[in-house]
């Protein structure tokens, strides 16, 4: 099965994961630094798959793209820093998430960012 590779993956990002709704805002778990990725910026039209959201169901832009491997899955709500370490560094929430896992071509996760 094919599967995409650090190599391909030129910048970094840190994770952090999402994990429950409390009284007092988001939970979220550790994040997970130095996390391979490739990053786009380019705005796109996505659907806001984030559950708790205003806008869930509706169509709203994303800003950001990011690539990651299969064992970095992410899901809307979590968070992903891209650019740590620069005057471009920014944290931003998922929006909406897909799993790439077919024959034949890399396997990959693609994360679309507020």
């Amino acid at each position: 099965m094919p599967r995409l590779r650090k190599k391909h993956l030129p910048h970094r990002v840190i994770i952090t994961p999402f994990t429950a709704d409390t009284d007092e805002g988001d939970s979220t778990g550790t994040p997970i630094p130095d996390v391979p990725a490739y990053v786009e910026q380019k705005a796109r039209l996505r659907v806001d798959r984030r559950a708790s959201s205003p806008t869930s169901g509706q169509e709203i832009t994303s800003s950001t793209f990011v690539v990651l491997l299969p064992e970095h899955d992410v899901l809307p709500r979590y968070r992903i820093t891209v650019w740590p370490g620069t005057p471009r560094e920014r944290t931003s929430e998922v929006i909406d998430s897909a799993k790439f896992d077919y024959k034949r071509t890399p396997n990959h996760i693609e994360a679309f960012l507020e």
